[in-house]
């Protein structure tokens, strides 16, 4: 089922590995476009392995996997590793764990290795990987954020000539059918350029995380449809949508092509704000197709870590007002997060959070005194 994997080719005819060229895969390759789903790891890794181990099961017949792993301060690693080699069997509610399924092999590289490769289709690492079973594990030099993380996955994705990047979120289960829904899709309709799927809760599968988007753009921010209601017939079908959430997007190669990749500055929160913006102001369509489902443990990452939340959102929306508002909508905006805020700040201390008042008005100067990315004044 895996038909074309770094540089093997069936459209051409041809392998630049040794693999045989089978005539369903030649034939499957015309119709699937390659694509590279992307996992973004940072000390997550038991979500981390139940989100690779669904992405073992799912049905579509063209696809290689690319982990990274944002420079973890944990074994995350070694405990991946030892998943991929059956040392460790994942315990889900959506699926039943295939022992016969392991050893898988896991094709190691540096951020460095990257970096100083001239030829990334010379690595002779890359030629072992042969089943889309296995798979590529990045780990960075330092936490890139959500943004920076997934670029180094993108990037390298995009070197070996992936036609979609199917960004995905470690802590979620995706559903054997999700990405192959997806696709049929984008096929059917050439103008898409980033689509979703309906994401419900890893813990209640029959509430909706997000059906869609809108953009807020004067407010520097994305709100999800559907947010905490009751899955139905009315959240089925293509629905076009201005605001993608960034826990998974389907991205076609020509869209990264045209707007450039995710904004690293952001580091995290905003960014696919931001990228879903760029999109739109270039032209390309955005939807979500309710049919495909996958399922969100929702911001595990942070551990409830409600002050950085609070921090990353005022410093990235004054961010994001810098760079995309005229002169009369930042205004607008200051003005609005000046009287938002306040009203806020007095419930926030009534309810004793003042980190969280702290945060905000710490996020803020430090855009304003230009501190992006993981640049953080300490507290």
């Amino acid at each position: 089922m895996f038909i074309y994997l770094f540089g093997f080719d069936e459209r051409k005819g041809s392998s630049k590995g040794n693999r045989p060229i089978m005539p369903e895969q030649q034939l499957a390759s015309k119709v699937w476009p390659e694509v590279a789903i992307v996992v973004l790891n940072w000390n997550g890794w038991r979500d981390t392995i139940e989100c690779l181990e669904s992405l073992q099961r799912i049905t579509y017949p063209n696809y290689y996997i690319v982990l990274v792993d944002n420079d973890s301060n944990n074994d995350s690693v070694e405990q991946i590793k030892a998943w991929a080699m059956g040392k460790i069997p994942v315990k889900s509610k959506y699926f039943e764990y295939d022992q016969n399924s392991k050893p898988l092999q896991c094709i190691d590289f540096n951020e460095q290795e990257l970096i100083s490769s001239k030829s990334l289709l010379k690595n002779k690492k890359v030629s072992k990987l042969c089943c889309k079973k296995d798979f590529v594990l990045i780990r960075a030099t330092q936490n890139w954020g959500f943004a920076g993380g997934n670029n180094l996955g993108i990037r390298y994705s995009l070197d070996y000539g992936a036609d979609y990047i199917f960004l995905v979120n470690n802590d979620t289960v995706v559903l054997p059918n999700t990405l192959t829904q997806l696709m049929g899709q984008v096929i059917k309709k050439s103008t898409i350029g980033i689509i979703g799927p309906k994401i419900c809760f890893y813990s209640n599968s029959e509430r909706i995380w997000s059906a869609g988007g809108k953009l807020g753009f004067l407010r520097g921010t994305g709100y999800n449809f559907g947010m905490n209601t009751l899955d139905g017939d009315q959240y089925n079908g293509l629905v076009h949508s201005t605001f993608i959430t960034g826990c998974c997007m389907l991205i076609k190669r020509e869209l990264i092509k045209d707007i450039g990749m995710l904004d690293s500055l952001y580091f995290l929160y905003i960014e696919d704000v931001d990228f879903c913006w760029r999109a739109i102001n270039k032209g390309w369509e955005l939807a979500v197709y309710l049919d495909a489902v996958i399922y969100h443990k929702i911001s595990s990452s942070l551990n409830h870590k409600t002050s950085s939340q609070a921090y990353f959102f005022s410093r990235n929306r004054k961010y994001f007002s810098i760079k995309h508002h005229s002169f009369l909508q930042r205004t607008a905006f200051n003005l609005f997060v000046f009287f938002s805020k306040v009203l806020k700040f007095i419930l926030w201390a009534i309810m004793g959070h003042k980190d969280l008042i702290k945060a905000t008005v710490q996020g803020y100067k430090d855009c304003q005194r230009g501190l992006m990315g993981n640049n953080v004044t300490e507290n």
